[in-house]
Order: structure tokens, then C-alpha cells, then sequence
């Protein structure tokens, strides 16, 4: 007996969405824990009022003093909630929308693209707890410190470089696999999925949440492409649903 593929079972794709939605929303929360603050978007990038004036803190990663006041433990507690959002939930919820494709290059580029997201959004969040917790460190010891001018710590910044790009990559190769296969498919019905990918409303978040006032964007900034995510699975439940409905309905009489 064959097994349905999770294509050919009505609420497959929806239920794999909403794990999705899940992940997405523990790893906003994970980010918010770690970094966020009631700030505006300029103000959380400047990190103002947390960087001590006697430190030359590193301007590309600046914005990761925003959590270096925070309690030890909120830190771990964040990182280890966007573990298991990226790595968990949201790598079982891609992984399984690719494997809805047709059987083919895109499919299997989709597959190795949320693997490659799942480890570098892995990654990125331990580079960041690595980081915070070392200007964290930096941040105490400066208490009692002379006045002379240190520089800020650097651990990891150029593996947290990377591991963001792979992360946005990985995004944009599986966005690029469903676009690619929704157009081969020549069905009315899912051609308008060709633009329902996790990179446009990734790219919208992360780039528009910098201007919100406070307190919004200094909370949201953070979780910005995760509250992305959210936004791509609930679309895609969406749909789902409304498939599932269709075919409950049966075909039209004219």
C-alpha cells in the first residue's frame, strides 16, 4: 500500500504551515528576549544609552549592546527558544512544504535550502549569545575600570557575518524553488502561489521594521525576519484551507 504524500492529503500542507507559524513566533519571542528594548529602529541601531562612553564599540554589530543589559539568563532562554524554533519547527515545516513540489531540481533545491536555513539561523543565534554575552561581559568589568578607552569585543563577528548571509541566501534559493515550480505548473488555481515565498515578506519586515517608533520598533526590530516567516506560513495555511475546501465542495455544474 502507498502512503499519501503530504501534496495528496487535504490538511497535509496547511498542518506543516502552522508548525511553521509556531517556529516562526518561539524564535520572535527568542529575539525579543535577547535583544529587545523600548526603542525606535535608529535608536536600537545606535544601541543608545547601553554602550559605556569609554568603550569604541564595533558599529556593524553595535545593536547587539541592546541586550548586553540584560539578565544571563534571558539571554540563554532566548537563544535556546530560536534552537528550537529554526532548527525544530520551522526546519520540519519547510523541509516538508518542499517535499509538496513535483519531483525534480526544485525540489531538491528547496529541501537543501531549509536544511541550510535550519543550521545558519542555528548559528546565527549562537554567534549572537556568543557576542552578548562577551560586550555583557565587557559592559561589567567596564564598572570599575579606568577612564582610557577599549575597544569592544569582536568574538565571533565575522562567523555571525556569515552565518546571517547563508541564512538570507538559503531563504532566497528556497523562495526561488517555489516560484520556479508554481510557474511550471500551468494551473490558474496555484499560479498565484509563484509569489506566496518566505524572502518578499522576510525582506519587507527587515527592512521597514527600522523605521517604527518606539516602542514597537525596538521590540519588533529583532524578531523582524522571523515575524517575516510568520506572515509566509499563515499565508500558506491560508491557502490550504481554502484548497482543502474546494475539494470538499467537489466540482461545479455550469
Amino acid at each position: 500500500m502507498v502512503r499519501p504524500t503530504a501534496a495528496q492529503r487535504p490538511a497535509g500542507r496547511r498542518g506543516l504551515a502552522l508548525v511553521g507559524v509556531a517556529g516562526a513566533l518561539l524564535s520572535a519571542v527568542g529575539d525579543v528576549l535577547i535583544l529587545g528594548r523600548p526603542s525606535s529602529g535608529r535608536d536600537f541601531d545606535r544601541a543608545a544609552g547601553r554602550v559605556p562612553p569609554h568603550i569604541d564599540a564595533d558599529g556593524t554589530w553595535r545593536s547587539l549592546w541592546n541586550g548586553a543589559a540584560l539578565p544571563v539568563r534571558r539571554i540563554h532562554t532566548g537563544t535556546l527558544a530560536g534552537y528550537v524554533g529554526i532548527g525544530l519547527l520551522q526546519w520540519r515545516a519547510l523541509r516538508g512544504l518542499s517535499r509538496t513540489l513535483p519531483a525534480g531540481r526544485e525540489r531538491r533545491i528547496a529541501e537543501v535550502s531549509a536544511t541550510v536555513f535550519a543550521v545558519a539561523g542555528v548559528l546565527t543565534h549562537q554567534c549572537c549569545a556568543t557576542v552578548i554575552l562577551a560586550y555583557k561581559k565587557a559592559m561589567d568589568e567596564a564598572l570599575g575600570s579606568a577612564d582610557d578607552v577599549r575597544r569592544a569585543p569582536r568574538s565571533v563577528t565575522p562567523l555571525l557575518a556569515i552565518s546571517t548571509a547563508a541564512t538570507l541566501g538559503a531563504l532566497a534559493a528556497y523562495s526561488a524553488s517555489l516560484t520556479v515550480a508554481a510557474l511550471r505548473r500551468r494551473d490558474s488555481a496555484v499560479a498565484w502561489q509563484s509569489v506566496v515565498t518566505p524572502l518578499p515578506p522576510v525582506m519587507a519586515t527587515l527592512l521597514g521594521f527600522g523605521a517604527l517608533p518606539a516602542p514597537v520598533g525596538g521590540f519588533a526590530r529583532p524578531a523582524s525576519i522571523n515575524i517575516g516567516l510568520v506572515t509566509y506560513f499563515a499565508v500558506t495555511a491560508a491557502s490550504g484551507r481554502r484548497r482543502r475546501d474546494r475539494r470538499a465542495a467537489g466540482p461545479t455544474v455550469p
